[in-house]
């Protein structure tokens, strides 16, 4: 049973860094920590199909958590690890993806 394409894609990741692939041609988003490189790219296709986007290559990124003071300084937590995708297109393009920049 396949997921929705909300479930797999749980946001784009809007950095300096992103915003600069981006004008690659490569989306950046965090993904379910648990989902595959098919999954989406089915997923981004699925989501954007009026759009025209058919993806070339999904590059996939675990990105550990930080470590991060609490209370004054005394303990410690850290911030969950998550998932991200760095998605490149072979037709198509993401409009509105950063808000019209």
């Amino acid at each position: 049973m396949s997921r929705s394409p909300a479930e797999v894609i749980l946001g784009p990741v809007i950095t300096e860094r992103s915003y600069a692939l981006f004008q690659q041609g490569r989306y950046t988003f965090r993904v379910a920590n648990d989902a595959t490189k098919p999954e989406i790219a089915r997923a981004l296709e699925e989501h954007y199909k009026a759009q025209g986007v058919k993806v070339a290559s999904v590059n996939t990124i675990h990105v550990r958590g930080k470590v991060r003071r609490t209370g004054r300084g005394r303990t410690t937590k850290r911030t969950p690890d998550w998932k991200k995708a760095v998605v490149t297109l072979s037709a198509g393009k993401l409009e509105g993806l950063f808000g019209g920049v």
